[in-house]
């Protein structure tokens, strides 16, 4: 048999593990070496801070959604509305009123079927607003007069009780 020898030793500092021996020798399970208490101190204290950070921001959370519901409850749900796109009508020669206007649709009414008409409530607009005087718009109950005509150019385009009320968002007489 050859010897397993160099020139520095033998090849091996031990001898070579024996499969069939290592089955039948009995294994003794090491004990885990106890932690670090002060890292196990951090580690609790950082898992504390941010059930503490989201406990914080779940209540901000539940806070505003009560408040928006205690807001929705006093003044109702808001208003479901159809913005009329931005439009400038020439008032004689020299002036113009450029105006915003949103429309306050009735329950059960979606935007589209006011919105697509929008167009040729557009051109109805410029045709009766057109024709008032300048000064009929800067004097007081232009807001009332210019309700009135959006109100007839939308009932007869768009179809009449499709909504509650008008906001006009900017009024300009240039």
């Amino acid at each position: 048999m050859a010897t397993h020898r160099t020139l520095h030793g033998n090849l091996f500092s031990t001898p070579p593990p024996d499969p069939l021996r290592d089955e039948l020798a009995p294994h003794h399970e090491t004990q885990p070496e106890p932690g670090n208490p002060t890292r196990l101190l951090i580690v609790v204290l950082i898992a504390l801070f941010t059930l503490a950070g989201l406990a914080y921001a779940g209540g901000i959370a539940l806070d505003r959604i009560l408040e928006q519901r205690r807001v929705e409850a006093r003044m109702g749900p808001k208003p479901q509305l159809a913005r009329l796109p931005a439009i400038e009508v020439p008032l004689g020669s020299v002036r113009a009123v450029e105006m915003q206007v949103s429309l306050v649709l009735a329950p059960k009414v979606e935007p589209d079927r006011i919105l697509r008409y929008q167009d040729r409530i557009a051109d109805r607009l410029f045709q009766t607003i057109g024709r008032i005087d300048s000064e009929t718009l800067t004097g007081p109950g232009s807001a009332e007069i210019l309700k009135a005509r959006i109100k007839e150019a939308v009932n007869r385009e768009a179809g009449a009780g499709l909504f509650r009320d008008i906001y006009i968002e900017r009024m300009v007489v240039k």
